[in-house]
């Protein structure tokens, strides 16, 4: 009986010894592997969106105005890079505790589709009363770029990858509240 005791002792103390469900590679998301992989799948949208913002942005001028056919010419453009970046991230599956913020990143990207989608069609049209609700969808995929930032950050810190930081671009800056 006393074997058996000091044996169960034993393995409890290796178990601990060894991590048994790591905690070294935990993080407040998950485990470090799968924040890891879904962050370095984020990656490329992050870069993608970011890059489309600048690409929009340089035919606005410094008052917010755009050339509608100039405008239109860059959304044509970008559609279809929206639509994968759409498709792409409702084939990715992340870490439980960062589902929320997987469906705002959607969110946004859908509202960034929908926006492009209206401004093109009301240009093809030659119906510029739609634009108030291109540049409303515009406006509220805007509004979630800093939360969405903040958690980026903050998986970057807790990686350890802090200085290597991918965020979103948002009117042509990266706003983080970093604090």
């Amino acid at each position: 009986m006393n074997r058996q005791i000091l044996l169960f002792f034993a393995v409890t103390l290796a178990l601990f010894a060894t991590g048994c469900g790591g905690d070294g590679d935990k993080t407040p998301f998950g485990s470090k592997e799968d924040v890891r992989d879904y962050r370095e799948a984020v990656n490329p949208i992050v870069d993608e969106m970011s890059a489309i913002e600048l690409e929009v942005l340089a035919v606005v001028d410094d008052d917010g105005v755009s050339i509608d056919s100039r405008l239109n010419a860059v959304f044509v453009d970008v559609l279809p890079r929206l639509q994968l970046l759409r498709e792409t991230l409702a084939q990715l599956r992340p870490p439980r505790k960062l589902k929320m913020l997987h469906e705002e990143i959607t969110q946004m990207v859908k509202l960034r589709l929908g926006g492009a989608q209206i401004l093109t069609d009301g240009f093809a049209a030659g119906d510029v009363s739609v634009y108030p609700s291109a540049l409303d969808a515009r406006q509220q995929a805007d509004e979630l770029i800093p939360a969405i930032n903040e958690v980026l950050c903050e998986i970057d810190v807790a990686l350890g990858d802090r200085d290597d930081c991918r965020l979103l671009a948002a009117d042509g800056r990266i706003d983080v509240p970093l604090g």
